[in-house]
């Protein structure tokens, strides 16, 4: 089937309204000329004369009269789906909300961002959620409106990434932990004592700081996707949580940190914002992209 200019239509239309290539012309803000050629290109494609010339301009034939019972209608349905510019208002929104974030990370951001989404769309389900081996297919399927982890995120051109904020790795103590507020020598790592946080798909399968920070095995006495859980360990033990310096500075108040000797290893250096290309736009999705960077680029004593 030959394809038709929809901008033809345009034309069609105007000129059965008109009956004149000059005041078409007028009316589309092109030559006469131009709408002459068009008429052309119509006639060709519909295999009919369309209008026929008469003393006082044009006159539409039985088919360009049935054509213009029919097409005003699909126009505007068009005009509607490809012009029609989509709004999003929070306060009204009913639907979910769905956020994938590192572990390390929405344990200081998670609260903060949650809090933000729910004042301003309160009839909105907000799930803050774990990153996961699904994360990005999510994401596509739109399941997910937004993914925060560590950089890098190894993804294809269906994705696009930012960076909203930067981080450390530090050791997290009790308030009074004889190591708190120093530097570790390696032989002090070697020594330690530790407590790890389980990030699905992240560390699960070995403990971060024996990974990155150490040339043999530590000393890894409790492990636990619970933050609750290895927070109240080290409140009553000697125990190190290797953590994210953003949650060391999050938990100020009830805990102390020290810091290891080797430097930060870039998987944790910078935190990025990873999104749908093709959603990315959508004013939803702008959104809460607005509340992730205000969130995260707060202070974290606030």
């Amino acid at each position: 089937m030959k394809q038709l200019d929809l901008n033809l239509l345009r034309v069609f239309l105007v000129l059965l309204k008109t009956q004149n290539t000059r005041m078409a012309g007028d009316a589309l803000s092109l030559s006469q000329p131009a709408v002459s050629k068009a008429l052309r290109r119509l006639r060709n494609y519909f295999d009919d004369e369309l209008f026929t010339r008469v003393h006082t301009g044009l006159k539409p034939t039985p088919r360009a009269l049935e054509l213009g019972e029919q097409l005003p209608m699909i126009m505007e349905s068009l005009d509607a789906v490809i012009l029609d510019t989509p709004n999003f208002d929070p306060l009204e929104y009913k639907g979910k909300i769905t956020i994938a974030i590192n572990g390390f990370i929405s344990n200081w951001l998670g609260a903060r961002l949650c809090l933000a989404l729910v004042q301003d769309a309160p009839n909105a389900q907000v799930n803050i959620v774990n990153w996961g081996s699904q994360t990005l297919q999510k994401l596509l399927d739109g399941e997910i409106q937004a993914a925060i982890n560590y950089s890098p995120v190894v993804t294809n051109k269906q994705f696009t990434h930012q960076v909203i904020g930067d981080d450390d790795f530090v050791g997290l103590v009790r308030i009074g932990h004889p190591m708190a507020g120093k530097v570790l020598s390696q032989e002090e790592v070697k020594k330690g004592q530790y407590a790890s946080l389980v990030v699905p798909g992240w560390n699960d399968t070995q403990p971060f700081i024996e990974k990155h920070l150490s040339a043999g095995e530590l000393k890894i006495q409790a492990r636990s996707s619970y933050l609750h859980t290895l927070l109240d360990v080290i409140k009553q033990s000697e125990l190190i949580l290797p953590c994210s310096k953003q949650l060391a500075h999050y938990l100020h108040c009830e805990f102390d940190y020290l810091s290891f000797p080797e430097q930060t290893p870039e998987e944790i250096k910078k935190i990025v914002l990873v999104e749908s290309h093709n959603m990315r736009m959508h004013p939803m999705h702008q959104w809460i992209k607005s509340k992730i960077l205000t969130a995260s680029q707060a202070n974290i004593g606030d």
